[in-house]
């Protein structure tokens, strides 16, 4: 797992990672073009990134899934312009089909970068009203992991990815957040124990 200067060390070059990436594929841009301002939200908006993951949300109305649909052409297109290749896409209608994060739209993408690694970008639009709910949300759980212990934070999250236990009906890094908001620990154990003890609220986005 590293030392806590290491730790940092990686965190923060993901972070610096994410921002020339969204910049020089032009994801965000064409977000904001084709639906308005979308913000970086989970671990790259938290400054707590110990994989090359990211998490963006905006909002949209519940009408324009057929432009949200249509969206994964331009993702496409727009990789090939700047000379990448799109690898995965996942389109999900949370309308239909409600998800652990509750209703809306959502593109979860991956593909290589220009050095060689691979990346996840997990794009989810809110009815507008659920996202300012949301946005209000995500400002309170930043403040709260502002007043923790960061190499604490970033030392479970890379033991939960070495694990390999983070996953749909596994731990998740919002299990890893809870679990210190609450001072339940300062262990992998203790973190799997507490999780052990009942279910948690749903998370608010992604990692």
């Amino acid at each position: 797992m590293g030392t806590p200067e290491s730790r940092a060390e990686i965190a923060m070059m993901l972070r610096e990672e994410a921002r020339d990436l969204l910049a020089q594929t032009g994801i965000f841009a064409l977000l904001e073009d084709r639906f308005g301002q979308p913000s970086v939200t989970g671990s790259a908006g938290y400054d707590l990134m110990v994989w090359r993951d990211i998490d963006i949300d905006l909002a949209i109305d519940a009408d324009r899934r057929a432009d949200w649909m249509a969206f994964g052409s331009d993702i496409s297109a727009q990789l090939e312009s700047v000379g990448l290749t799109l690898g995965r896409a996942t389109y999900t209608n949370g309308y239909v089909e409600p998800t652990p994060m509750g209703g809306g739209l959502s593109w979860s993408i991956g593909f290589t970068d220009f050095a060689g690694n691979s990346w996840q970008v997990d794009i989810f639009g809110w009815d507008p009203f659920d996202y300012a709910v949301r946005q209000a949300r995500d400002f309170a759980l930043k403040t709260d992991l502002t007043g923790l212990n960061r190499d604490m934070i970033l030392r479970l999250k890379t033991e939960l990815r070495e694990r390999e236990a983070y996953g749909p009906g596994k731990l998740s890094t919002w299990d890893v957040y809870q679990f210190l908001i609450a001072k339940g620990g300062d262990s992998f154990r203790a973190l799997e124990a507490w999780k052990g003890r009942g279910p948690r609220s749903v998370p608010p986005a992604g990692p």
